[in-house]
């Protein structure tokens, strides 16, 4: 039988995307074996997330988490699937199989994070995986030692020179043409 994923998961997966919007996370549930439904969404983070899986089903999830350093903070989109530890073998099965199905309704993504321990359900794992595929780690140079940012010092620097360059190069003279 075909997967049926309701409509309401998509509505709060663009939920979570606004900006305009507090929802950082909906998770959904299956119902029966071959439909999904929204088990739950809300604006408490990660732990409120974290707090709301069940044991024995699989959960299928879309985060929104703040990620970078200080210089530079992102939305950064994690879909989630969690395979609660009393979750059977073949319930397992069916859930990978339908990974493709519910990706398409969450759409893109920066991170898929897949747990079946809740001891890998942490958000420090979470983060951790989000700044391996970020591609540059700033924590680990600068930041990580109160780096304080020089940005309002450099662009004054660069008023600066620029407003000397446009003086000497100015023409002060009338010109003619003939």
């Amino acid at each position: 039988m075909a997967l049926v994923i309701d409509g309401k998961c998509g509505e709060a997966v663009e939920d979570v995307r606004k900006d305009a919007t507090q929802t950082n996370w909906a998770a959904f549930k299956y119902e029966g074996k071959s439909k999904i439904v929204l088990g739950g969404k809300g604006s408490g983070g990660f732990a409120e997330f974290r707090d709301s899986l069940p044991d024995d089903q699989c959960t299928w999830a879309f985060l929104r988490m703040i990620a970078g350093d200080q210089e530079s903070k992102r939305a950064k989109f994690v879909m989630v699937q969690y395979n609660g530890p009393n979750l059977n073998g073949m319930a397992k099965s069916r859930a990978g199989a339908h990974k493709p199905d519910v990706e398409r309704v969450i759409g893109q993504h920066h991170v898929f994070y897949f747990a079946d321990d809740p001891e890998d359900m942490t958000e420090e794992l979470v983060m951790d995986k989000i700044k391996k595929s970020s591609g540059a780690n700033y924590d680990l140079g600068s930041n990580a030692k109160g780096y304080q940012s020089q940005a309002g010092d450099i662009k004054a620097s660069a008023k600066s020179a620029y407003l000397t360059k446009e003086k000497e190069t100015n023409i002060t003279k009338p010109v003619i043409f003939c």
